[in-house]
């Protein structure tokens, strides 16, 4: 506000608006007459020219109802003195008078004070305001709100409720079915609010329901409903008020947390049979190797042995895919560059597609190093390419892409860091918005009965997951399918895989203190370990090793230990074993591992790790080569 001279202010301010003016200093610069009359003070108006504006305000609150609130208000307005600011106060005479504050500048520089008094509005003309506000408030507010009478009939509705101003206003006076006619929407869409209309009115009493709404783009979105009474003077219900909470974000997450306890409850199940299996197919790959041993090349008997060790290769590949699954397999500290596993797998996966399916591998410049094996990463790989390979039985191009990524904050529910991005992409038939919901659980298949085990994909996610990556998946019905799978970069050395495996088990020296629980596998690795020259300490469990243990004399050069075992595991085992005989090597077995934090202290100890099934000749290296270190 601009003000000239105390003489703009006498000529602008209405004849029933009293005004005057302080100055930067405090002192009352111009006081209009009508100021006086409104409160009833008998100088003129020249008098107060040039006096403490506080002594004209103590003269002021006296004309006031409440003399304290009008001073507190002068004081509180005055160290505020950034804004105009309006209040209604009450006369002595119980008049209502409205006192406005301006404060006066210059740019930033304070130059005064404007205090105008004047007649209130009118009730209709504030009950006009109140309704303006309380409109403003329900556009403003995140559900949906409208009000209905009795019957049905839409009398008020807000923007978030419907956008569009020209529906807005056509539906005030039509019901629910109207409008699902309008919208070319079923009957059912406006039943179940009728309803909950009746049950208000009857029962005089809330009422609320869910109501799920399907767009025309496909999507659904989740609604809860609640329907209140409003009471008229005589008690009558007069009008109904709905509103509408999009519970939309919240079903999906609880959708998450449902699957996510879903997976979490068939992985342990999983792994539970991997365990199992796993121990069994150890006593099968370990005696079948056994007898293949003791047979000349051109036995017949030949002809039995290989299909069983086959057919446990083949089991131990499956029980691998469960535990990738479930998550509860032991990780082996390694290292890969997914750029030369990927060149090592094209030709395997060209051979998995058909021709009429073009292979594109495209590699970004930069390191691609990730914590996993070699077999892990191709597993990924091949079953990636299956599944796209199955989207596209009329042909089409598959794409690979392998970039670095680096990540500048947390994103898909990774940490800020460097990342490898492995993408693959195909021109196939797409899915549904529910079948990639559905993609990462065990045993769902989109294929016919007896083609495919429904695992593919679910055990790419236990196996990157394990490696605290993520996978992102977008796709498009009739488009095709893209999924990333996004690393962590290791800055660890590339493993550079293990030594191929000689004729015969390497032989060697020493007491071995074997523990297992299972007896047909102790039996087993106590019988192939001593036919290799070395002494042999059996327990079932880790009390028992410890008390063998501390009955052996001599030295004990190797702890041989699986890693789930009653009473004590072999966890707990190998740190008290140690606390006694510190020089003794540890090897661990393990099929399956529950605890978690068991599982990563294995991976990331110094102890070696021997993952059921092993042949012979896989036991003979892992011992020998942990006896070996320095």
């Amino acid at each position: 506000m601009s003000v000239r001279s105390s003489s703009d202010v006498g000529a602008s301010a209405p004849d029933d608006t009293g005004i005057f003016l302080e100055d930067a200093n405090g002192l009352v610069q111009h006081c209009t007459p009508s100021l006086l009359r409104h409160v009833g003070l008998p100088e003129p108006a020249d008098h107060y020219r040039g006096r403490p504006a506080s002594a004209l305000h103590e003269m002021l609150a006296s004309a006031f109802l409440d003399r304290a609130a009008y001073l507190d208000g002068v004081e509180f307005l005055r160290a505020r003195g950034q804004a105009v600011h309006r209040e209604v106060l009450t006369t002595a005479a119980g008049n209502l008078l409205e006192r406005t504050f301006v404060p006066l500048r210059d740019g930033d520089v304070l130059n005064g004070t404007l205090w105008q008094f004047g007649t209130a509005r009118s009730p209709d003309d504030r009950a006009a305001d109140r309704l303006a506000l309380f409109e403003a408030i329900f556009a403003a507010l995140p559900g949906q709100m409208a009000v209905l009478s009795p019957t049905g009939r839409y009398e008020f509705v807000t923007p978030s409720a419907i956008r569009d101003d020209a529906l807005r206003a056509w539906i005030i006076g039509r019901t629910d079915r109207e409008y699902a006619a309008y919208r070319g929407r079923a009957a059912s869409f406006a039943e179940a609010r009728e309803a909950s209309i009746r049950r208000v009115v009857e029962q005089r009493a809330f009422d609320e329901y869910e109501e799920e709404l399907h767009g025309a783009d496909g999507g659904t979105r989740h609604y809860q409903r609640h329907m209140v009474p409003m009471f008229g003077a005589d008690g009558a219900v007069e009008h109904v008020l709905g509103y509408g909470l999009d519970l939309t974000q919240l079903r999906r997450v609880e959708q998450q947390l449902v699957q996510s306890q879903k997976m979490d409850a068939l992985g342990r199940l999983a792994g539970g049979i991997a365990h199992d299996f796993n121990n069994l197919l150890t006593v099968i790959a370990g005696c079948g190797e056994a007898l293949m041993l003791e047979l000349d090349a051109g036995d017949d008997r030949h002809e039995l042995l290989d299909p069983i060790l086959e057919a446990s290769k083949r089991a131990a590949d499956l029980t691998r895919q469960l535990l990738a699954f479930s998550r509860r397999s032991v990780q082996q500290a390694t290292t890969v560059d997914v750029v030369e596993v990927l060149d090592r797998t094209v030709a395997m996966l060209r051979r998995l597609v058909s021709d009429a399916i073009e292979i594109k591998v495209r590699r970004a410049p930069g390191a691609h190093s990730v914590p996993l094996d070699a077999s892990q990463l191709q597993q990924v790989l091949v079953n990636l390419a299956v599944n796209a390979r199955d989207a596209m039985a009329s042909g089409g191009t598959l794409t690979i892409d392998v970039r670095p990524l680096a990540l500048s904050e947390a994103t898909f529910g990774l940490a800020e860091g460097e990342y490898v991005e492995l993408q693959v992409t195909d021109t196939g038939h797409g899915m549904t918005e529910e079948v990639r919901q559905q993609v990462f659980e065990p045993f769902f298949t989109t294929k016919p009965a007896g083609v495919g085990t429904g695992l593919g994909l679910s055990t790419v996610y236990g196996i990157v997951t394990t490696a605290k990556g993520t996978i992102r998946i977008s796709s498009t019905v009739g488009e095709g399918t893209s999924i990333r799978v996004i690393l962590p970069r290791d800055q660890r050395e590339l493993d550079v895989g293990a030594p191929a495996a000689s004729s015969s088990p390497i032989r060697g020296t020493g007491t071995i203190l074997l523990v297992e629980n299972d007896a047909l596998v102790l039996n087993l690795v106590r019988r192939g370990l001593q036919g290799l020259g070395y002494d042999i300490l059996v327990a079932h469990d880790g009390v028992a090793a410890l008390e063998v243990a501390a009955q052996h004399e001599g030295p004990i050069a190797l702890l041989l230990t699986d890693v789930v075992m009653p009473r004590m595991g072999g966890g707990i085992l190998a740190q008290r074993l140690k606390e006694i005989r510190p020089a003794t090597r540890v090897l661990f077995m393990s099929g399956f591992v529950d605890d978690p934090t068991l599982a990563a202290e294995i991976a990331q100890g110094d102890e070696g790790l021997l993952q059921k099934p092993f042949t012979l000749h896989v036991l003979a290296e892992r011992v020998a080569g942990v006896l070996a270190r320095p």
